[in-house]
């Protein structure tokens, strides 16, 4: 366990890359698992409703996208690995991401102090798309900017798509 932490924590510090996760379809069933309560806890911290529904939707268009990019690429044996790093680092970085969503409760703190936790939120999304970017530039054998770029991609149709269901999050 602390190895497979280990990997994730050098993914997350664009150190590593997905080739030193598990790549069995089991460790995707836990890694699904593991991001759906960690998902659930993060839109529950930051009042987004309905929580199961998004999570669900989330991991809906997450799992396909990445299926049919690598099915593209003729690199689906990259499948397991690549999905197992992005869901897993989201994971190792709930954590980062609950605290800044219970900073931002403007009723108690000032206006700079606001500020400061959501240019910190705006700092942390960027670094999280990096991470994917930096996932997919492995798992495609491209560049970082085309990871990113993908990353990026991949964010904006989510969100795009979610709020068509679901409406604005709150």
């Amino acid at each position: 366990m602390a190895g497979l932490v280990k990997s994730l924590a050098n993914i997350a510090l664009l150190r590593g890359d997905p080739s030193a996760l598990p790549s069995s379809w089991a460790s995707v069933a836990v890694f699904v698992l593991a991001y759906a309560f960690a998902d659930i806890v993060v839109a529950s911290t930051g009042s987004i409703q309905p929580v199961i529904a998004r999570t669900a939707v989330d991991l809906a268009l997450t799992l396909p996208f990445f299926w049919l990019l690598l099915a593209i690429t003729r690199r689906t044996h990259r499948f397991p690995q690549t999905v197992n790093a992005a869901l897993g680092v989201y994971v190792l970085l709930a954590p980062v991401i609950i605290l800044l969503l219970l900073l931002r409760n403007p009723a108690r703190s000032s206006q700079a102090f606001s500020l400061l936790v959501t240019a910190s939120f705006t700092v942390f999304m960027v670094w999280y798309l990096l991470i994917v970017g930096h996932i997919l530039r492995s798992a495609l054998d491209t560049g970082l900017v085309t990871g990113f770029a993908i990353a990026v991609t991949w964010l904006v149709v989510t969100v795009a798509i979610s709020r068509s269901l679901f409406g604005a999050a709150t």
